[in-house]
């Protein structure tokens, strides 16, 4: 230590200086030096002081300044002290004692082992405590050799009778980049932000609506009902506690519709979030509804499904169609199971229609199907129609054959009977009707069917199936007639209007046996078509031993047509019965062969020739007698 007013080393145990009696004022406590220094070794050399001081970075930026704090201190007491104190003993005796061991040692530095010790400033534990003390502003400032640039200086030194303090900055390897000023800046926010966070957990954990709103969250139903009643003022109507109660019902609703929660399970859930506070700003009585209804329509499926597996196809269908659409986890499956149940119905329809058409009850078929059509669930059914227009088609196949096998009555009948059962308009009935047309065409009319304008009816006999010709032939079916003549009726006829609407007759002509008597082998007759008062054909003379004759007349462009069995007079005294067989008359617009040219036999001829000459000679002998 040494003296502020003359610099002299000073005990450490001194009061006073022993080379000018200043009263020693202790220093203010200094750091501890960085780099403590071996006493015990005070030889270092000034070699080795050089090379610690050169190992160290010194930054270019750090310049010894001058501490203006020294110079301007005036309000120091000691320093003014130290400058105005004339009558001080001890500093004048500081002044003039030139023999004091402690000036000259103060005074002579170069013999005094601690002068030594502040010029090299690593040895010395005094100079390194005056580099760091700034608290210190009156040491001696001691000047350092040139020789060694990085030298410390003593930072108190008296020049010219005025005391300046000199500061040596700290030196340090350490360096401040950029990167940890950015580094250390962000820590120091996240620091921050974790603070605040934590105060506000920390103030909110302790708020009643957060209280109120975890209880709810953990399920707690009851402690937050007691929260609510506590703090009404501050939870009545809030919208947070409101939207946590939301919550809880969303998630009921949610987990019963994707399956997690059964029904019993989710509807006692809603049971106890209906007592807390408030539920009732919620959806939760909207929501237990429509569980309800999603209830309810699952049970309709399973329903659905028992009377499906009975094959009660009405039920099955009525308890699907409950099922809502907005129940997607069943909606899918319960139509799917429907269009079964739909499917089971219509072949209910489609398998009597079936049985009746391959009995040949085709009407019926077509019946079976048309009452499927009423039926609710099968309304203009694809597959129905599709049946009964299939149906339609192979009714007019059937009529196709009866034609060919001139069962003209059941083709005719069988369209006739069928298209009556559609509308005029639809596409069966215009299928029916052109077949109709067709037939209508094509199909004779059997002379057995023929209403007469004119006839002999006593004579001429409808319906004679069963009958036998003298050849031994039996002929059946629905159109065989009969006509009768003899000597007292020698004519049997029957005439109608065709208003040239036919093209040809055609038939067979036989002699009947007859069952009671035997036809005189001299009894004759002969068959005779008419039109419009022309004979247009004639047979050759039937007898009892008269083979079938097939006949083909042309009569287009007749009006009035007549067929007549003539008896030839004076050939017998028996009757004769002829058989007119399948005798047809054909439409213009048929597409069968136009008939032949008409012929008349020789025979016929003859024999007409000579009754037109008995006729004529018969009406001479009239005359005469008359004259």
């Amino acid at each position: 230590m040494f003296c502020e007013n003359c610099g002299a080393k000073i005990a450490d145990n001194d009061m006073f200086c022993q080379n000018c009696g200043k009263r020693i004022e202790l220093p203010a406590a200094q750091p501890a030096p960085e780099q403590s220094v071996n006493q015990a070794e005070p030889e270092t050399s000034v070699q080795e002081s050089e090379q610690t001081v050169q190992s160290e970075e010194i930054p270019a930026q750090q310049v010894t300044t001058a501490v203006a704090e020294p110079q301007q201190q005036q309000a120091n007491p000691y320093a003014q002290q130290a400058q105005q104190q004339q009558a001080n003993p001890y500093a004048q005796q500081a002044q003039q004692q030139q023999a004091n061991p402690y000036a000259q040692q103060a005074q002579q530095q170069q013999a005094n082992p601690y002068a030594q010790q502040v010029q090299q400033p690593q040895a010395n534990p005094y100079a390194q405590q005056a580099q760091q003390s700034q608290a210190n502003p009156y040491a001696q400032q001691v000047q350092q050799p040139q020789t060694n640039p990085y030298a410390p200086q003593n930072p108190y030194s008296i020049q010219n009778g005025q005391q300046q303090v000199m500061q040596q900055p700290k030196k340090s390897n350490f360096k401040i980049s950029k990167k940890m000023i950015i580094i250390g800046s962000a820590i120091l926010a996240v620091v921050i932000v974790a603070v605040i966070v934590i105060c506000i957990l920390v103030s909110n954990a302790n708020n009643p609506v957060n209280k109120m709103i975890n209880a709810i969250n953990d399920g707690d139903y009851k402690t937050a009902e007691e929260l609510y009643y506590n703090n009404y003022s501050a939870l009545s109507d809030n919208k947070a506690v409101i939207d946590a109660i939301q919550a809880q019902v969303d998630a009921v609703e949610k987990g019963y519709k994707d399956g997690s929660i059964d029904y019993n399970t989710a509807m006692n859930k809603l049971d106890d979030i209906s007592d807390l506070p408030m539920s009732y700003e919620t959806t939760l009585s909207d929501v237990k509804s429509e569980m309800y209804e999603l209830k309810s329509s699952a049970d309709s499926l399973k329903k659905g499904d028992k009377y499906l597996k009975d094959k009660d196809y009405d039920n099955a269908i009525y308890y699907y169609g409950e099922v809502l659409e907005k129940d997607t986890a069943n909606y899918k499956k319960a139509q799917e199971q429907k269009a079964k149940a739909v499917d089971g119905i219509r072949q209910k329809y489609l398998d009597e229609a079936k049985k009746d058409f391959d009995n040949g009850d085709y009407k019926y078929a077509i019946s079976d199907l048309q009452d499927a059509l009423n039926n609710t669930y099968l309304d203009n059914d694809k597959k129905i129609n599709e049946q009964i227009a299939t149906y339609v088609d192979e009714i007019i196949k059937k009529s196709d054959e009866y034609f060919n096998n001139k069962d003209y009555e059941n083709a005719v009948n069988l369209i006739d009977n069928t298209k009556n059962m559609f509308s005029e308009d639809s596409d069966n009935r215009k299928k029916l009707d052109t077949q109709l047309e067709k037939l209508n065409k094509e199909v004779p009319v059997k002379l057995s069917d023929i209403k007469f304008d004119s006839s002999n009816t006593d004579y001429f006999y409808r319906y004679q199936s069963g009958s036998k010709d003298v050849a031994g032939n039996e002929y059946n079916g629905d159109n065989v007639c009969t006509m009768s003549v003899s000597k007292y009726h020698e004519n049997a006829y029957a005439g109608l209007y065709v208003n040239k609407d036919y093209k040809k007759i055609k038939g067979t002509v036989a002699v009947e046996k007859n069952n009671y008597s035997d036809i005189g082998s001299n009894t004759k007759a002969y068959f005779e078509i008419v039109g419009d008062n022309k004979t247009l054909y004639k047979s050759e003379v039937l007898t009892n031993k008269s083979e079938p004759i097939n006949f083909e007349v042309n009569i287009k462009n007749v009006e009035k047509l007549t067929i007549e069995l003539v008896y030839v007079k004076n050939s017998g005294n028996s009757s004769m019965d002829v058989i007119l067989a399948d005798v047809e008359l054909y439409s213009k617009d048929s597409s069968v062969s136009d008939a032949s040219a008409n012929e008349t036999s020789e025979v016929s001829k003859a024999e007409s020739s000579k009754e037109e000459n008995s006729k004529a000679e018969s009406n001479k002998a009239e005359s005469s007698k008359a004259a």
